[in-house]
């Protein structure tokens, strides 16, 4: 008994062998051209405004331990830090974060104007990024009362600090380097 096969069932079985083709070529598209199109919700960063409230010689020399460590090519932070992707507002910082603002909150330690720093933080909008909505913390280096690196992260409740240097002494840059990434606040902007 031999089977035989008519032109129309046959036309069928190659129409059929077509579509799958198609379908799996449609598959395979998709899946190459998918991670093209994920970055929709996706919140970059972090974004960090660095405030330095020293402004003697040692307080510049921590500034440019920060921007050379951050422009350099090997920053590790645990992969917190993404070149391209994070951003760090040092000299053109929100003006609603003054020297004042910033002192009061970390070294007065006083809760409005904790919560006003919060809010700063959390309404901050860049003319140049409009699609980026708020910071996500602050960092703050001080001399005063010991030498030190803090951090207040947007939507916390607490800031948290490393000390980097004895009093007198000019803090060492793998210190600060190390500080820095510590306190280095997550991503807290709604993505």
């Amino acid at each position: 008994m031999q089977l035989q096969i008519s032109d129309d069932m046959a036309l069928f079985f190659r129409s059929r062998s077509f579509a799958f083709k198609l379908l799996r070529q449609g598959v395979l598209l998709f899946a190459v051209l998918s991670p093209l199109f994920s970055f929709a919700g996706y919140a970059g960063g972090p974004y960090v405004v660095w405030v330095n409230l020293d402004r003697s010689s040692d307080g510049e020399k921590v500034d440019q331990i920060i921007v050379d460590f951050l422009s350099g090519k090997s920053i590790e932070c645990d992969g917190q830090w993404k070149m391209g992707d994070s951003l760090l507002y040092m000299k053109r910082r929100p003006p609603s974060i003054d020297d004042e603002l910033v002192r009061d909150a970390f070294l007065g330690k006083k809760k409005t104007k904790m919560k006003q720093l919060d809010v700063a933080l959390r309404r901050y909008r860049d003319a140049e990024f409009p699609h980026h909505e708020g910071l996500d913390g602050i960092i703050v280096y001080s001399r005063q009362p010991e030498m030190k690196i803090m951090s207040f992260t947007a939507g916390a409740r607490r800031i948290e600090s490393v000390a980097v240097a004895s009093q007198g002494n000019v803090p060492v840059k793998e210190d600060v380097e190390d500080a820095f990434c510590a306190l280095l606040p997550p991503i807290t902007r709604a993505s």
